[in-house]
């Protein structure tokens, strides 16, 4: 989500494409990258191929299209025009650039506008328009200095969850005493985080299990209602069935759940499907995957230029969290702040409802977020991070464990 200096990409329309004597590769295989490789086919433009961070992703399947890693474009590409299809497109010209490439345009600015059912992939219709929406925003954003836009904030809402996974990357298995938060605190906070950014493309309301926080439906329905806010997403494991004000608050075309499948352990998860089709309630099912051994606590004992290194490699650096009144750049670090498993660190997050509370401090309250959101180059809790990077190998998700874990604090 970084902003980078950039100047105008020097390819900007289809026509510009057609003119390239270069190998035109697509950067980001996920829907929009999908959608975009079927628009330039049907534009007679030839994809060399399309490339990912993620290299799980050179599995897909795309008839007529190679995906390959990204650490295999040198080998394969002296020179290359890319089209960027990854939403974070800050981090991606990045590493074009010091790859050595200079040649991209933002994927977005050919989405607009198409109908996607012309050029759809497999998967959910209105999943690939959210996706292609989310790329197109966030590259207009990227495009626009002035403005601070964030592709998606996660608003913890509660510590307690109805599984006891080890693993959790939210680092849910450490509380010893999980609270909720107070609805109406949360929406305070949110609405004086709202009035110094731009625009938010999507709230996730998370935990935890965020139906374990009963007035759940005051924070649905606040955030629903918000015009700078776009979706507002629900991560459910399939464990509890919303009824009454929590079902109704649901019924709402903002709101999407994501409901991860952990087999038997989502003992509920038919039931919840089935009331989401009844109310005509928009979600995507999927099975829990892509975990990785990264909820470990601890000092790493890195240099400067060691942290930096984990910090650009981070998959999870962009996902911004509100916690108990905090904003803070990833789950990890605002959990392991909240837990005290880290030596205090003021950098590390901006005080909403400490700067809310005091008029004195509330004007600078926009400029710390900015320079928060765009020139962090790393944070004191990386350090007591073994990291969470693309390429890590996966682990089995949803081990229960009996007792919340052990840690040390900190202070």
């Amino acid at each position: 989500m970084d902003k980078y200096p950039v100047d105008t990409p020097p390819v900007q329309s289809l026509d510009d494409l057609r003119e390239q004597e270069s190998p035109i590769v697509i950067f980001g295989a996920g829907f929009a990258g999908q959608v975009l490789f079927n628009l330039c086919t049907s534009a007679n433009i030839d994809i060399a191929c399309i490339c990912d961070n993620n290299g799980d992703k050179s599995k897909l399947d795309l008839p007529g299209c190679e995906v390959i890693p990204a650490s295999e474009l040198v080998n394969r590409y002296s020179d290359a025009c890319f089209i960027i299809a990854a939403a974070d497109i800050g981090d991606v010209v990045l590493q074009l650039s010091e790859l050595g490439y200079e040649n991209w345009i933002a994927g977005g600015l050919l989405l607009k506008g198409i109908d996607i059912s012309e050029h759809a992939c497999k998967g959910p219709l209105e999943f690939l328009e959210y996706s292609v929406s989310t790329c197109i925003l966030c590259h207009e954003s990227y495009l626009t200095p002035d403005k601070i836009f964030l592709r998606s904030v996660d608003l913890v809402i509660t510590e307690r969850c109805s599984l006891k996974c080890q693993d959790c990357s939210n680092l849910m298995q450490y509380y010893e005493a999980p609270i909720n938060y107070d609805s109406a605190s949360l929406i305070m906070t949110v609405d004086s985080f709202l009035n110094e950014v731009d625009e938010v493309n999507e709230f996730r309301v998370i935990g935890g299990e965020p139906f374990m926080n009963k007035r759940i439906d005051l924070v649905l329905t606040h955030l629903s209602a918000h015009e700078k806010i776009k979706k507002v997403v629900i991560y459910t494991n399939g464990t509890i069935v919303p009824k009454g004000d929590v079902l109704k608050a649901l019924m709402n075309e903002k709101i999407v759940l994501i409901v991860t499948d952990y087999e038997a352990l989502s003992r509920n998860i038919d039931q919840l499907k089935q009331i989401l089709d009844e109310n005509k309630i928009t979600y995507y099912a999927a099975k829990a995957q892509n975990w990785t051994d990264c909820a470990a606590i601890g000092p790493q004992h890195r240099s400067v230029d060691e942290q930096k290194d984990v910090y650009k490699r981070c998959c999870a650096k962009n996902l911004f969290t509100i916690l108990d009144g905090k904003f803070y750049r990833c789950p990890f670090s605002a959990h392991v702040d909240r837990l005290k498993a880290v030596p205090k660190d003021e950098s590390d997050y901006v005080d909403i409802a400490g700067f809310a509370s005091n008029q004195e401090n509330a004007k600078t309250l926009k400029s710390n977020i900015r320079d928060f959101v765009f020139d962090k180059d790393q944070l004191g809790a990386c350090d007591y991070c073994v990291g969470r990077f693309l390429e890590d190998p996966k682990i089995t998700p949803g081990i229960q464990t009996s007792a919340p874990l052990s840690y040390q604090r900190r202070r």
